[in-house]
């Protein structure tokens, strides 16, 4: 058709070559082509869509036309294939209003607002074109009577060209939502790959329509990724599914050459299919951004990466600081662990201060090796250095398994803290015992030429104790300090008395479940060196082995009459009482240091001959 021909002279005429809008030659393939879903039940429609619409290249994209010759046909195509830019829609077809049916169909139960809806008929009357625009959302009206070739071209250039903008505008909301959603949580690394998704997203939308662009590490530490080898962090378009792989494996030799080369120089690069900015904080780890592109980037369209590229290096240099200083909390952490900050009510560490304390209820442990001296004296003083803190961790775990903390260790013992239940340390205590032998069978088999067997003494009290901040104003310590801690330690000491693992305070055994309580046996009120008054113990021997524990718990009801007599002063009634007792378990040396007490305290009472 010459350029000044009436557009109305006949249906589909077709324009010279000169004359077509929009269309260019493709040098290469490009993104994939528009789709266009054509619906009309006459073929010869069909046949003239093809021929007008042959040549036709939006953005360097062709045109890939889909056919259905009735609303059940098309809706098969619709619900089985993506992207769908435009939809050329016959009204009348296997009834008089199955195009608009169908239109319905498509935006209220497919659900997609962003394809194109242009309405063809040879009937105009049948659907008034104001209502059909107004009640099924289409988007343009035709009549078929109209609809020349050019027209038809410059009808489908229009739409495409909407549902494009509205893909950018869509995947601007997606990306947008990511940067938000990773936005509470930027520094986590899940979060902050989330981010910089969410970025790319948005930079791809803006440049070219589903172009693909990745963010890859370069070289030095990132997230925790370690090794020499260059990862994807984030990735959209055929990068999406690429994360965390090797980066050089996805591109050309040439391509990843020009990626190296922008990062070592630090100056974006620009080739006819893609581009590249690098990036480095700090010159510890660097980075680059990689953009495939269609064509050249616009100088508006290199600056907003070069601006996203400043950004991002500052955003890294931010999550190195950061990542940077929870390395150094989580170092603090290993010398004022913040369970026990968590008992003192300390919040924010920078603002406590010397004399900072606290007074609350807890159960305190002591827990000392036996026989450590002669141990060390048998190894050499790294072994013994390496053996303490292979017994600590053996050991520390059941602690902070049961609810409590470690409150200081002293050489070859510890004080630990427990704000729950005195159950719980004690259950701490016994798990401890169990733990401890664990780790001499490891140690003798390792060293079967050492003739000492670790084993641990445990002493447990409870009572009001002050928790707080000691020192001088450069150095710091947390501790706690109540007399009860002294009481805890002078306990751990009588274990050694009584040849018993575990001993405890009446103010422990009164709290203790029945399970627990049915597995103790009294020991009598004890002074306690440096202490005017008298601690009753008792002897947990719930963490024996089966024999011992049998032979203890045959003693339990004998036990309740001699420590009575004992709280009531009637020494030589409290040895009369042992002495069978002694005689039926004559390895028990608790008997023996009971028997003792007695007589210790019967010479005291008869005074000097």
């Amino acid at each position: 058709m010459a350029g000044g021909a009436d557009e109305s002279d006949e249906l589909l005429l077709f324009a010279d070559e000169g004359d077509e809008p929009a269309a260019a030659a493709r040098d290469e393939p490009g993104d994939a082509p528009w789709r266009v879903l054509v619906i009309d039940d006459e073929p010869e429609v069909h046949a003239i869509t093809r021929l007008a619409l042959a040549d036709l290249v939006i953005d360097e994209r062709p045109i890939e036309l889909l056919a259905a010759q009735s609303g059940a046909e098309a809706r098969a195509i619709l619900e089985s294939t993506e992207d769908i830019a435009l939809v050329l829609l016959d009204v009348v077809m296997e009834s008089e209003h199955a195009g608009l049916g169908l239109a319905r169909w498509i935006r209220e139960e497919l659900g997609d607002r962003l394809v194109r809806i242009v309405l063809r008929t040879g009937q105009p009357g049948t659907a008034p074109e104001q209502r059909v625009m107004l009640d099924y959302d289409i988007n343009d009206y035709r009549a078929k009577t109209e609809l020349t070739a050019q027209r038809l071209t410059t009808t489908v250039l229009g739409a495409i060209r909407s549902y494009r903008d509205l893909c950018v505008i869509d995947s601007q909301k997606q990306g947008l939502q990511r940067v938000v959603d990773a936005s509470a949580t930027l520094f986590d690394r899940t979060s902050f790959e989330e981010f910089l998704g969410g970025i790319l997203i948005q930079i791809g939308a803006l440049l070219r329509p589903r172009r693909s662009t990745m963010f890859v590490q370069a070289h030095g530490p990132l997230f925790g990724i370690g090794g020499d080898v260059p990862r994807i962090i984030a990735g959209t378009g055929r990068f999406a599914g690429a994360v965390g792989e090797a980066a050089p494996g996805l591109l050309p030799p040439e391509a990843w050459s020009d990626v190296t080369t922008a990062i070592r120089n630090q100056q974006p690069l620009h080739r006819p299919r893609y581009s590249v900015f690098g990036l480095c904080y700090r010159e510890r780890s660097c980075a680059a951004v990689f953009v495939e592109t269609s064509a050249p980037l616009s100088s508006w369209e290199s600056h907003l990466l070069e601006v996203f590229c400043h950004n991002a290096t500052i955003a890294l240099d931010n999550l190195r600081l950061h990542h940077r200083q929870l390395a150094l909390l989580a170092a603090f952490e290993r010398f004022v662990p913040k369970r026990l900050l968590n008992l003192a009510e300390i919040d924010d560490v920078t603002d406590a201060s010397i004399g900072d304390h606290i007074q609350r209820e807890v159960a305190v442990v002591f827990a000392d090796l036996r026989s450590f001296t002669r141990l060390a004296e048998a190894l050499s003083p790294g072994d013994t250095f390496a053996f303490v803190n292979s017994f600590f961790a053996a050991i520390v775990p059941a602690i902070h398994a049961h609810g409590g903390v470690v409150d200081k260790y002293m050489g070859d013992g510890l004080m630990a803290l427990f704000p729950g239940e005195p159950a719980d340390a004690v259950r701490a205590a016994l798990d401890m015992l169990e733990a401890t032998r664990r780790f001499a069978a490891e140690h003798v088999a390792g060293r079967p030429e050492s003739p000492i067997v670790p084993r641990i003494g445990v002493g447990v009290h409870a009572g009001p104790i002050i928790l707080g901040l000691v020192g001088a104003a450069d150095r710091l310590d947390f501790t706690g300090i109540s007399d009860g801690v002294n009481v805890t330690a002078r306990i751990e000491r009588l274990t050694r008395s009584f040849d018993a693992d575990l001993l405890i305070s009446e103010a422990i055994h009164d709290r203790l479940p029945p399970e627990l309580e049915a597995e103790t046996r009294p020991l009598g009120r004890m002074v306690i060196r440096g202490k005017d008054r008298a601690v009753e113990l008792h002897e947990v021997f719930a963490g024996d082995l089966a024999a011992r524990r049998a032979a203890k718990a045959d003693t339990r009801a004998p036990l309740l009459a001699i420590t009575a007599a004992i709280r009531a002063g009637r020494w030589q009634e409290a040895r009369d009482l042992l002495e069978p007792l002694r005689a039926r378990h004559p390895d028990d040396a608790a008997l023996l240091t009971l028997d003792r007490h007695c007589w210790h305290q019967l010479v005291l009472d008869q005074g000097p001959l």
